[in-house]
């Protein structure tokens, strides 16, 4: 009797302890369920606007760092973007299992800590179509600034400082909070080139490239008119500001970067200007070149949302500046970035030459805003 009892008391405790209800799978998996969460206590959202191949490797380079818990996809086609989650989603136990979405609804960009914004991508072996990007941003901007009004705008689309400025000026928010990728990508080739030539890490390499992003020499619609205009400017590559180890190599060689320079250095300038055009004619219609992108955006993704303050060359308005420029524009400089955007940018000590290409780029970009009607001032390089 003593036996008996003793076994129908380890029994009772055992039943208190661990309770089982076997009406489903998952009750008898799951012995103690707490009620359902309404938010993850720690989420984090990014929203990606636009799946083309530069959304879509700004979305894996997101994801492969782990930086966000919820990553949305936002395109025209539902169901792609739906397919493009999906696909992700299947293998997110290698990426931290993020909930990723996919939709056609603009709606679904809220409570983004990060709206990126990589629409209207380029037809392989055309450049940009400003008119084009322009009437799609007339469309999103205002609802992505309605239902992520606390967001930071990372705009990707081409041409990105032309775009950047239209997206502040649609979007109403604060311009600290509209960031355009600019000439980051612009600056890792030059770091990239340079540290080919010397023989070094790219990481031993310190340099940047400021003004405007690429070489853009296109030929873009004017959309009242269909006519076109042609805009040549360049990336600026800071010459006097490159060094290793806090070595300048203009201390070594005063020339370097110049037409007169007997070591050609200006050689790397030409290469970063044309590493778009190279790159898009080879993968022709697999292109545009997207890769570089996507790791640059997912770099400035990470200074927002991890408050890192990093100085990085990204794209942002500008009315006056120790850059030798007092142009009303969005363009590159070096900027320290956190989680309220641009929180401020950095002075640097440019030469004459170097002035007198930020202040062409400056003028250049504001004479595209007027092609597209969106400033009214005559245009900078017509004498009145």
């Amino acid at each position: 009797m003593a036996d008996d009892a003793e076994k129908k008391e380890e029994n009772d405790c055992d039943d208190n302890r661990i309770p089982v209800t076997t009406t489903t799978t998952k009750n008898a998996l799951i012995t103690t369920q707490v009620g359902p969460c309404e938010s993850h206590p720690h989420r984090v959202k990014v929203s990606i606007v636009g799946t083309g191949k530069i959304g879509m490797a700004c979305a894996i380079a997101i994801l492969m760092r782990k930086m966000a818990s919820e990553v949305c996809l936002v395109d025209k086609d539902a169901e792609y973007a739906a397919a493009e989650a999906a696909d992700i989603q299947h293998g997110g136990v290698f990426i931290g299992n993020p909930l990723v979405t996919g939709t056609a609804d603009i709606t679904f960009v809220k409570e983004s800590a990060v709206v990126v914004i990589a629409v209207g991508e380029p037809t392989p072996g055309k450049p940009p179509d400003v008119a084009t990007n322009l009437a799609i941003f007339r469309k999103i901007i205002p609802a992505i600034a309605k239902h992520a009004c606390r967001a930071v705008l990372v705009v990707a689309t081409q041409p990105v400082d032309v775009m950047s400025y239209i997206a502040w000026k649609l979007s109403k928010l604060p311009s600290s909070r509209v960031i355009g990728t600019g000439t980051l990508v612009d600056s890792m080739r030059l770091q990239y080139y340079l540290s080919q030539k010397l023989g070094l890490a790219n990481t031993s390499v310190s340099c940047m490239s400021i003004g405007a992003q690429g070489d853009t020499s296109d030929l873009y619609a004017e959309p009242s008119l269909y006519t076109y205009y042609s805009f040549n400017w360049s990336t600026v590559p800071v010459w006097s500001g490159v060094h290793v180890a806090g070595m300048k190599l203009r201390d070594i060689n005063p020339r370097m970067g110049e037409t007169d320079d007997p070591e050609k250095w200006n050689e790397v300038s030409q290469a970063v200007n044309d590493c778009d055009a190279n790159i898009n004619s080879k993968k022709r219609e697999r292109g545009p070149a997207c890769w570089a992108v996507g790791f640059s955006t997912a770099e400035i993704v990470d200074a927002v949302l991890r408050d890192t303050k990093v100085v990085l060359p990204v794209s942002t308005y500008i009315h006056s500046c120790s850059h030798g420029m007092d142009k009303d524009v969005y363009m590159s400089i070096p900027c320290v970035l956190g989680k309220d955007g641009v929180h401020h940018t950095v002075r640097q000590k440019l030469t004459d030459t170097e002035k007198m290409g930020v202040q062409e780029c400056a003028d250049n970009i504001r004479n595209q805003l007027r092609t597209c009607g969106i400033l009214q001032e005559p245009r900078d390089d017509v004498e009145e």
